[in-house]
């Protein structure tokens, strides 16, 4: 197994030197922070997980755990940060899924021992969830273990020394980023290809669905004047209540993401229930969305990740010809014929896992 999980706190304190190489990887996610100690492998020991949904509580948090977890301990080589967020500035970052009143982080404010100056980095979740893959491509077999094939490559498989990896995880948005491969290099650029245009058919029943979503948006964001619709105006959280809105009948209760997917998971062949009709379609502009950016990177694989893949995989699998024949519609057909789409099959804290990468190989290019 890539990264293993070696205990706890006590576990810690109980089997590593005080003066051991070390690194911090933190994961910040809408209500729990996870903190892992994690050894020049790559193994790790969790030393704290906390609720959290506010800066102030996370700085307290984390200045506990600097002081009385790891007061004994020599710094550690680096530390690596995950949030969702966009990167305001130099040192300034939002947490778009802490509370409005108290969401923006200034890194000058972390603990200093914890986040080391000029030895901690920030990644968006995107981000070091395409990092925490690329351990798994880099053992014989991890791929395998966390990822089964959604869409299968028909042409002669690509395996290049030089690519493009394009990964996806559609959650509260539709997060997008590049693995690129130099040899054995790896580095993943993070990317806003969640807000290109939709590559929109000709089908009647398309532009009429198109034109119901952009009347849902015209009514719900009054302060947007464009509404060509974005793939993750589709592709997102606020994408499947949308199509629910759209696609339930008069008699229908409303119900919030989980449900309308726990209820399409009960029947995914039934194509008159509603929320089967709903993830399908969410799916399927999925599918195109990884479409559209494969042929654009001529990328080697497609990687879909995340918890709502894997927990919907009873609605993937039902529809795997609807989503293969969707991927290579397109004139590039010979080029998507060579590229296969994977989705994560485990759930897995790849974010979490991609900041101890990222942190250790930060370290490594310094030595």
């Amino acid at each position: 197994m890539v990264y293993k999980v070696l205990g706890d706190y006590s576990k810690l304190i109980e089997e590593q030197k005080t003066d051991s190489s070390y690194f911090i990887g933190i994961d910040i996610g809408g209500t729990n922070t996870r903190v892992v100690y994690a050894t020049e492998n790559g193994d790790y020991y969790t030393i704290k997980e906390f609720l959290c949904s506010s800066i102030t509580v996370l700085l307290e948090e984390l200045t506990k755990i600097q002081d009385e977890c790891l007061g004994k301990f020599i710094d550690p080589e680096f530390c690596c940060i995950d949030l969702a967020g966009p990167h305001l500035s130099k040192n300034k970052y939002k947490l778009t899924n802490y509370i409005e009143t108290d969401n923006f982080l200034f890194t000058e404010k972390l603990p200093s021992k914890l986040c080391p100056p000029n030895k901690f980095a920030v990644l968006n979740d995107l981000e070091s969830g395409a990092y925490g893959i690329i351990p798994f491509m880099k053992t014989p077999g991890g791929l395998d273990s966390i990822f089964s094939t959604i869409v299968e490559h028909t042409g002669i498989l690509r395996q290049p020394e030089n690519c493009v990896y394009p990964v996806l995880a559609a959650g509260t948005g539709l997060g997008v980023g590049l693995i690129t491969k130099f040899g054995d290099q790896y580095k993943v650029i993070p990317s806003e290809f969640g807000h290109i245009s939709i590559c929109s058919d000709t089908h009647d029943c398309e532009q009429e669905l198109f034109k119901n979503l952009q009347n849902i948006i015209k009514e719900k964001e009054i302060s947007r004047t464009n509404y060509s619709l974005e793939y993750e105006d589709i592709v997102s959280g606020r994408g499947v209540q949308a199509l629910y809105n759209i696609m339930k009948h008069k008699d229908e209760p409303e119900r919030n993401n989980a449900e309308i997917a726990n209820q399409a998971a009960l029947n995914p062949k039934n194509a008159d229930c509603s929320c089967v009709k709903t993830m399908k379609i969410h799916y399927q502009y999925l599918i195109r969305c990884a479409r559209e950016i494969s042929v654009g990177t001529f990328g080697a694989s497609v990687f879909l990740i995340g918890d709502n893949i894997v927990r919907n995989n009873a609605m993937v699998c039902s529809i795997k010809p609807a989503l293969a024949n969707e991927f290579l519609d397109h004139p590039k057909l010979e080029w998507l014929s060579t590229i296969p789409v994977f989705g994560q099959k485990v759930i897995i804290n790849l974010n979490l896992i991609g900041c101890i990468f990222y942190a250790s190989s930060q370290f490594s290019k310094k030595n």
